[in-house]
């Protein structure tokens, strides 16, 4: 009786979010983890992590080189990258991190970054990074800010390095956000121009949408490859991206937030538990599988996901046909960037 009475107490409280996304969801949660699924060795296993300087990528990073990994930090900021590696070394005694430059947002550099990665197996790629901007930004490839470091530039990292990734059987990890609940699939918003006002939270929304359709885009596309493809949110984490791009919300639920470790916690588990591999193309939270649609009319048609593919092949000047191969040119005319 009493179980039964959990179970109804935890699918009344999860049901109303605010007690599912929050510090004391996460504890309930993770009351029904397996401690054994992360007793794990990584070494000799090589992650990639992006946006790995603060927040959730840096807990990620943590949590990971105390399992022995070599992870490569994939920063914008070099010098913040380098200090946060020196805090996660001398908190876990690891020597196995490295910092390399990149913003995910610039396509360009996505390729160059890709290359010198290329040359060896790759086990884990977990796409953190991504920002919240509260103006309409336009990147050098011509891409808003947004939709470039959230979406396009994890679609192209993850496509140069498939070979790498197939090599070691390896996984990608899409963080995504709660917020993506809020809204459904719309390409066509996601790639419009200057014409509509800009509202960054739904922008950053319909990305995290995104992501997790590509998640499954991708683990459809290449099953049988040996890649496994997940997407997961994180709940509401007490990170610095927060903190900046969300003041009000910071204020208001600043006492009951996760800490950066929590939030991080289904990203190293699918990173690194047995249990979550080769389980492709789900969407999880708290170590638990999630559904995508819980709103009603958030869904996508099957037309929907193909223009999704489409647009994305187009914007990282990939092949449609073949994820891996790209084009002679980049996807879009280079130019200054810009509000």
């Amino acid at each position: 009786m009493r179980s039964i009475l959990s179970g109804l107490l935890d699918t009344v409280l999860d049901a109303s979010v605010v007690f599912s996304f929050d510090r004391n969801g996460y504890r309930r949660h993770a009351r029904r983890f397996d401690p054994k699924d992360l007793d794990v060795d990584l070494s000799g296993k090589t992650v990639l992590v992006t946006g790995a300087n603060s927040g959730i990528g840096k807990a990620t990073v943590r949590g990971l080189a105390l399992f022995g990994a070599r992870v490569v930090m994939l920063c914008r900021n070099e010098a913040r990258g380098r200090e946060a590696a020196d805090e996660v070394g001398a908190q876990t005694g690891s020597r196995a991190l490295e910092v390399v430059s990149l913003d995910v947002s610039d396509l360009g550099d996505v390729r160059r970054v890709a290359a010198a990665l290329s040359g060896e197996p790759v086990d884990v790629l977990v796409h953190n990074a991504g920002v919240l901007p509260d103006r309409r930004v336009t990147t050098l490839d011509g891409l808003e800010l947004t939709l470039a470091t959230n979406l396009v530039g994890p679609y192209l990292l993850t496509s140069l390095l498939l070979p790498a990734l197939e090599r070691a059987r390896g996984r990608v990890v899409h963080v995504s956000s709660g917020g993506m609940y809020t809204q459904r699939l719309d390409v066509a918003g996601l790639f419009r121009g200057g014409d509509e006002p800009f509202d960054g939270v739904v922008q950053y929304a319909r990305t995290k949408r995104a992501l997790v359709v590509l998640s499954e885009l991708l683990a459809e596309r290449l099953a049988g490859n040996g890649v496994t493809f997940s997407a997961m949110h994180p709940g509401w984490a007490d990170t610095p991206a927060v903190r900046t791009a969300l003041p009000r919300f910071h204020a208001v639920t600043k006492a009951i937030l996760r800490t950066p470790s929590e939030g991080a916690d289904t990203v190293v588990w699918l990173a690194a538990s047995q249990v979550a591999g080769g389980q492709s193309g789900f969407f999880w939270f708290d170590r638990a599988k999630a559904a995508t649609t819980p709103v009603p009319r958030t869904g996508e048609t099957g037309e929907e996901r193909a223009a999704l593919r489409a647009a994305l092949a187009e914007a990282a000047g990939l092949d449609l046909a073949a994820p891996t191969a790209a084009r002679t040119g980049p996807g879009r005319k280079r130019r200054t960037r810009g509000s």
